[in-house]
């Protein structure tokens, strides 16, 4: 493994060293979707390196952190989640934890293993739900498996099941525990599990959006989420309090998260996609100062995506509809510069690796394009979905020049050999 520049660390960790060494959230590095790895051309079986079976199937994405990969799975006949821990390089196990889930009232398309872990160089949280305390948790571990601490994120009602994505940043983890009767957006001590903060935002239809974590020019940091109850919202990291908010521009469930979509660029502006059901898909200008106005700055019509969150390289945007319509943007004005139909349903959301479009259908199609000015396809490969799975419907993991793909029960590796 490579070694890394010694103390650019923790607050700059996750988005400068070693990146291509880690994948510490879902979506990977500040949930971008966007790597420099290098994969092969066309990716298929002829450079798969290994698969390994999981101890049962989920739609949670594998996080890594230099050569540990982190994953879930469940078994709802025991009521359990898995937290398994694989080598990134081989996929031999390393060690598992197994959480008492209990049983609990869930969507067709979800299960008890749908929150994405998180991971920095000390530790990987989880969140789960116990029926036994009827709480969402949230528990943490270190790379070698001994558990830190337990902390209890509270109750809350859902017609789909818990699916709250943590994101570690410096001491602190930030959780998005917004559901149908209560709701907040929290931070938690990363060394001993206790609350620091909390702002309250009840009612509304749950959302399972990540939160977007951003340097401000003053060199405060900024959390941004989006649900129906708060709109679209920045709060203070340091103590939660509203920098700005677009309140009532989210009339439905949130699933998309929040992405700042000219990340990449020479641009020192900052725009912050976000989007919802119903076909709400929009870009908001954050102010310079808390108590500013946000503005709109430009809005997609038709095609918008309700599951899977669009990528951007911060001159392009690409958004991949539910129904599998690819359309690019220039990120910075919104216009529409082409689309292609992709004859697939999705609700992974694409990456950009190495400079190209990885999209993984529903159909367990993997899809890798060359994109920019057109769309010019180099390979389909379909993946066996495997007994008893349906749906291919997890976001990609990329680490070490690899593709980390999770098709139910079973986790795939795909890299030059």
């Amino acid at each position: 493994m490579k070694l890394c520049l010694p103390v650019l660390l923790s607050a700059f960790v996750a988005g400068s060293i070693c990146a291509q060494e880690n994948w510490p959230r879902f979506r990977g590095v500040d949930g971008r979707g966007v790597s420099e790895a290098k994969l092969p051309e066309e990716i298929g079986k002829q450079n798969l390196r290994w698969s390994v079976a999981l101890p049962g199937p989920g739609s949670s994405s594998p996080v890594i952190w230099g050569d540990s990969l982190f994953v879930t799975g469940e078994d709802r006949k025991k009521g359990e989640v898995t937290l398994t821990c694989l080598d990134a390089m081989s996929g031999k196990k390393r060690w598992a934890k197994n959480l008492d889930v209990g049983e609990y009232h869930l969507h067709r398309f979800n299960n008890t293993a749908a929150a994405s872990p998180a991971v920095n160089e000390d530790m990987v949280v989880v969140c789960w739900y116990s029926a036994k305390k009827e709480s969402a948790m949230m528990s943490a571990y270190d790379h070698k498996g001994n558990s830190l601490w337990i902390h209890e994120i509270g109750s809350g009602k859902s017609q789909h099941g818990l699916n709250i994505h943590p994101e570690i940043h410096g001491d602190k983890i930030l959780v998005c525990h917004l559901h149908m009767n209560v709701g907040y957006v929290g931070a938690v001590g990363a060394k001993d599990g206790k609350s620091i903060w909390k702002t309250e935002f009840p009612g509304g239809k749950t959302s399972y959006v990540t939160p977007l974590v951003r340097k401000l020019p003053d060199g405060g940091t900024e959390v941004v989420v989006a649900s129906q109850s708060v709109g679209v919202v920045g709060l203070d990291l340091k103590d939660g309090k509203v920098r700005w908010e677009v309140s009532g521009s989210m009339k439905q469930r949130t699933i998309v998260s929040p992405i700042n979509v000219l990340a990449g660029s020479n641009s020192k502006g900052v725009q912050i996609g976000v989007g919802c059901k119903s076909g709400v898909y929009f870009t908001v200008r954050p102010p310079a100062r808390a108590g500013g106005e946000a503005k709109i700055v430009w809005r997609m019509k038709g095609n918008t995506p309700y599951v899977p969150t669009p990528v951007s390289d911060g001159k392009m945007f690409y958004s991949v509809s539910d129904g599998g319509v690819l359309v690019a943007r220039d990120a910075s004005s919104g216009e529409k510069k082409w689309e292609e139909k992709l004859m697939a349903n999705f609700y992974a959301s694409p990456l950009i690796v190495g400079g190209r479009l990885i999209c993984l259908s529903r159909e367990g199609e993997l899809i890798v394009a060359e994109i920019g000015a057109s769309y010019k396809e180099i390979s389909r490969t379909r993946l066996e979905l495997g007994e008893g799975i349906e749906w291919a419907d997890v976001t990609p993991a990329v680490a070490h020049d690899r593709l980390y793909v999770r098709i139910g029960a079973r986790l795939d590796c795909f890299g030059e050999k």
